[in-house]
């Protein structure tokens, strides 16, 4: 990784500098670099992750906040089981379950 990072920063110095360096490099061309740099490592690790999970065989369902269906499965899934289980409870209230049924209807 740091390999990568040092590659970036390299890369980052062969693309030069502009003219007028943003307001986030304060005026340091170095700062600059590292900003370039890091921002860089980050979307490869991204593309690397979702390759490889790709890989793996799980695609993401979303990429705006990158969401896999196994995952978006399993909290369905408890989402779902939260939701039987008020729905008895509102039933015990409203008098159409006896509260014994309660615990035994899973």
């Amino acid at each position: 990784m740091l390999l990568v990072f040092v590659a970036a920063i390299v890369a980052s110095e062969v693309a030069s500098t502009p003219a007028e360096l943003p307001d986030v490099a304060m005026g340091w061309a170095l700062l600059f670099h590292l900003e370039r740099a890091a921002a860089l490592l980050g979307v490869i690790g991204i593309v690397l992750l979702i390759g490889w999970r790709a890989i793996q065989g799980e695609f993401p369902v979303k990429f705006g906040n990158v969401e896999y269906a196994k995952e978006a499965a399993a909290e369905a899934e408890q989402g779902a089981e939260e939701q039987e289980h008020r729905i008895r409870v509102l039933e015990v209230l409203a008098g159409i379950r006896e509260p014994t049924e309660l615990d035994t209807d899973q």
